[in-house]
């Protein structure tokens, strides 16, 4: 087990990498826990807490600058609540019954090697976008509620077509409903308490790591945005595989 200096560092460039990818938190921090043997259900309530707080703050930051139209996040909001927040519970379920039979390690490395598969195919295949949308966000939600790694197939469809601070808004608010829902319903299912971080440390490293993500955004262009979100979701199932 790591001293709590790598640990809180870690802590800190996973919340950098939320700050400014609007993902991080949870792709990054779910297999690094799951390498060190962390029980699947114990990450999500461990990092669920601290991925709900770093996204709310980020979002009230870019809300205080009002640089995005909020119109469009509301529309993507509707179709949300619709399809994902159910495949949550779905994969949820899921996960009660039969997570003593599931490789965690193995199945979210797959699923971050299919995201980048999806959105390749998305590219090259002519078919209606509304029912990729809608595949997506099932997608998304039972893989959300089943390996907590369902951001990073958000983040690549949301940041595909998309500039970057209007790709950055929507997955940061999404996200953060994503997050919040998947808390809320992990809680009933599993009949557990409410938790959120109350250490000092930890507190002080998602502040440090928050204005150090949005500090380094300023000097991330679109093409820089979309490579790193690439490389983030293969670097994450690399890690997952050679552990």
């Amino acid at each position: 087990m790591p001293d709590s200096l790598i640990l809180l560092s870690y802590l800190c460039l996973i919340v950098v990498f939320q700050s400014i990818f609007g993902v991080g938190v949870l792709v990054l921090g779910t297999p690094f826990l799951l390498i060190l043997d962390f029980n699947i259900v114990d990450i999500f309530f461990i990092l669920l807490p601290i991925s709900i707080l770093t996204s709310l703050s980020n979002f009230l930051i870019m809300n205080f600058y009002n640089k995005i139209s909020q119109k469009s996040t509301m529309r993507q909001l509707k179709k949300f609540f619709i399809i994902c927040i159910p495949s949550i519970v779905i994969g949820l379920i899921i996960l009660k019954f039969f997570q003593n039979y599931i490789n965690f390690k193995i199945l979210v490395s797959f699923v971050i090697l299919f995201s980048v598969f999806l959105v390749i195919i998305k590219n090259k295949i002519k078919y209606k976008i509304n029912f990729f949308r809608i595949s997506i966000l099932s997608i998304v939600g039972i893989i959300h509620g089943l390996t907590n790694s369902g951001g990073t197939l958000m983040s690549l469809a949301l940041s595909t077509n998309n500039k970057k601070e209007y790709a950055r808004y929507n997955i940061t608010f999404l996200y953060l409903v994503l997050a919040s829902f998947q808390y809320l319903i992990t809680i009933i299912i599993f009949n557990s308490n409410f938790i959120f971080p109350y250490d000092k440390k930890i507190i002080l490293t998602i502040i440090f790591g928050i204005f150090i993500g949005n500090i380094l955004n300023n000097y991330i262009d679109n093409k820089k945005y979309k490579i790193a979100v690439n490389i983030l979701a293969v670097l994450t199932s690399i890690i997952l595989i050679y552990s």
